[in-house]
């Protein structure tokens, strides 16, 4: 009867210990209705803009220009930035609308650059 107990026991010890480990785990991120678009044929991305060192001086540039702008919030500073025939695609969120014109602006002052395609969010605050 004992060692039933001390099994029956052992069994509800562990199934505690499963549940809260699961219950402690963060959600599992799910952007996959976001990344539906980069599945398109005509979907900029990263693997199709060009790895000349002009291009990749060019982006370089821009980066450099984002991060060391004062005031920008830390998503602004990490916005993803293409670059493909002289066109700046800038992809990602930010905190405000005048930060994403201020990316915008950043980028089309960088040498090598001949437009800029703006497709920035600004992301929701949190209440």
């Amino acid at each position: 009867m004992r060692t039933r107990f001390s099994l029956v026991a052992g069994i509800a010890m562990a199934m505690c210990s499963a549940t809260m480990a699961l219950a402690n785990e963060p959600p599992k991120a799910d952007n996959s209705a976001q990344n539906k678009g980069a599945l398109r044929e005509d979907a900029i991305t990263a693997e199709k803009q060009g790895n000349a060192r002009g291009d990749i001086k060019v982006l370089a540039r821009v980066r450099k220009s984002i991060v060391a702008e004062k005031g920008l919030s830390m998503n602004a500073k990490n916005v993803k930035i293409l670059f493909n025939g002289g066109v700046i695609t800038l992809k990602g969120p930010v905190d405000s609308d005048a930060e994403k014109s201020r990316v915008e602006e950043l980028a089309k002052t960088c040498n090598g650059v001949t437009e800029v395609t703006n497709m920035i969010t600004v992301a929701d605050k949190a209440h």
